[in-house]
This record gives C-alpha cells, sequence and structure tokens, in this order.
C-alpha cells in the first residue's frame, strides 16, 4: 500500500510539474474571430528573421520587436474581411503602449505602396504602423512557392501572436473584433497582466 501510494505520489508531482512547465497552470483565455478561434502551436518556433518593407520603403523585421508582445496581422486592400478589422486594429494600436504591445499590419498587395496607401487613407488608419510584403516572403498563400521560413497564411485576414521571446505562440483566421473585452483579456494574459 505504502508502495502504490508513493507512486501515485509521484506521479501527481511529475503531472503537476509539467503542467507547470508547460504553462497549463494558467490557462489562457479564448479569442474567436468571426470564422474560428485562435489556435495555439506547440512546439514553439521562433519568428520569421525575414525582411519586410515599411510604407516609405526602407527596409525592417521581425527582431525590432523583441522584448514586446506582437499582434502580427497579415491583410491585403482587396479582402473585405480585412477592411473590417484593420479598423479594430488601428483603434488597438491607439489604446496599447508601443512598448509593450506591438500591432504589425503587414499587406500582401503585389503592387505594394500602390495598392496599401490608398486604402490606408481611406479607412483613416493614423495609429496602425502598416508595412508591405509583395513577395510574400514573410507570409505566404502559396503551399507551392513558399520562401523558407515564411509563416503559412491559412486565409486572410490572419493574425499571429508573438510572445516577448520573439516566439511564434499561434495564429487566427478571420476578422477579429480587437476591441471586444475577450480580446483584450486574450492579450493581457500575453503581456502579464492581471485582469481588471
Amino acid at each position: 500500500m505504502a508502495r502504490l501510494t508513493t507512486a501515485l505520489f509521484g506521479l501527481c508531482l511529475a503531472a503537476l510539474a509539467a503542467s507547470i512547465a508547460t504553462g497549463a497552470g494558467a490557462s489562457a483565455p479564448v479569442l474567436r474571430s468571426r470564422s474560428g478561434q485562435f489556435i495555439f502551436l506547440s512546439p514553439l518556433d521562433p519568428a520569421p528573421e525575414t525582411a519586410f518593407q515599411t510604407l516609405d520603403g526602407s527596409m525592417t523585421d521581425l527582431g525590432q520587436f523583441r522584448g514586446r508582445v506582437v499582434v502580427l496581422n497579415f491583410w491585403a486592400s482587396w479582402c473585405l474581411p480585412c477592411a473590417y478589422e484593420m479598423t479594430s486594429l488601428d483603434r488597438l494600436a491607439a489604446a496599447s503602449d508601443p512598448n509593450r504591445l506591438a500591432v504589425v499590419a503587414v499587406s500582401i498587395d503585389r503592387d505594394g505602396a500602390q495598392a496599401v496607401f490608398p486604402f490606408v487613407v481611406a479607412h483613416h488608419l493614423i495609429h496602425l504602423p502598416v508595412y508591405l510584403d509583395p513577395g510574400q516572403r514573410l507570409g505566404s498563400l502559396s503551399r507551392d512557392r513558399m520562401a523558407e521560413g515564411a509563416l503559412p497564411l491559412w486565409g486572410l485576414p490572419i493574425t499571429y501572436i508573438i510572445d516577448m521571446k520573439g516566439e511564434v505562440v499561434g495564429y487566427i483566421v478571420g476578422a477579429t473584433d480587437w476591441d471586444s473585452p475577450e480580446a483584450r483579456r486574450f492579450l493581457r494574459y500575453f503581456l502579464g497582466q492581471p485582469e481588471p
């Protein structure tokens, strides 16, 4: 009997240690879009180091956001659900501390700034940093021509969350209401902020 008790106690300790190590002790809140739910990835991979463009044509990469939680959104000007989501992301960018949370909107429009700039103006996106990836090297819709290290784009819009260590935590496909209490609770989880 003592042997069985010791074995069960050891098994319980191992399960507890595993749950703490995987973060299961504090379960992540659920985030839903209009067409799906956030999918956690395991194991975690580092964010791609692929360069992409700013609207003014200079180059940057995700390394500049290290130490912050990154809301990495892929979109296109011809995508109707993207238009809905972009205004929500603009409000999120306006309400967030840019030293803790980076909202990064990357357009995959093939015509680059020529297609994107009029969209930004028409939708009054004044707080949201908008970037360009016309060659789909950072994120790709094509499985056949995907650049090495590119994030798969399972549809548009798609948003990846990158943690403060620069690891891709997961993604959500579809227009998401980033103003919702559900989305705020979800982001607070990654920022390590308690519920208000």
